[in-house]
């Protein structure tokens, strides 16, 4: 097993989206995953950032995106990664490279239990149908490239709505592949 697992086999895998500063990819990542998983074996979504600024709403452009798709961004507000929240989740999934360099050098005890988005989106499409929870993200992850900048995803933030919508399509097409890995959705 890949992922060591903190809470009892059948409850919902914890996952943890991270991006820079929690304001954009990671906040959009965890409403959109949380508005897609709706009526299933649904796993339990956070988000935070390596860096940047606790305490924000979420980018206005990626908010507008996420809301004109059925999701909301009220309540979001920015933390930043720590050691206790690590702890408290099954999955960390990152949006860049060097967010998952960042936790491996910081917090090398959790290495096992960090993905790309990406990576896990390019294998999910390999794992049979009906492997889910930890089984799944291990099937995927014995298929997977290894992480690496060519699957970095563009940060949108004060870039605009263009770089905001390319951004949430982008995490949408990971979240199609991703989300039956972790929890049984289709």
């Amino acid at each position: 097993m890949r992922t060591r697992r903190t809470a009892p086999e059948d409850d919902p895998l914890r996952v943890l989206f991270v991006c820079t500063a929690n304001i954009s990819r990671s906040p959009y990542a965890e409403r959109r995953a949380q508005q897609l998983s709706k009526g299933a074996r649904a796993s339990q979504f956070s988000s935070a950032g390596v860096s940047g600024a606790p305490w924000q709403a979420m980018d206005p452009a990626m908010a507008l995106e996420l809301n004109d798709r059925g999701g909301s961004s009220i309540g979001h507000v920015s933390r930043a990664l720590s050691r206790d929240i690590l702890k408290g989740v099954d999955v960390v999934i990152t949006v860049e490279f060097a967010h998952r360099m960042r936790i491996l050098e910081r917090w090398p005890e959790h290495a096992l239990k960090v993905f790309g988005l990406k990576q896990l989106a390019k294998a999910g499409g390999q794992v049979p149908a009906g492997i889910h929870g930890l089984a799944g993200l291990d099937a995927a992850l014995r298929v997977a490239p290894p992480d690496n900048l060519s699957f970095d995803l563009a940060d949108p933030y004060k870039r605009g709505a263009k770089a905001a919508a390319a951004c949430a399509n982008e995490i949408d097409r990971c979240l199609e592949l991703i989300l039956p890995l972790l929890g049984g959705y289709k």
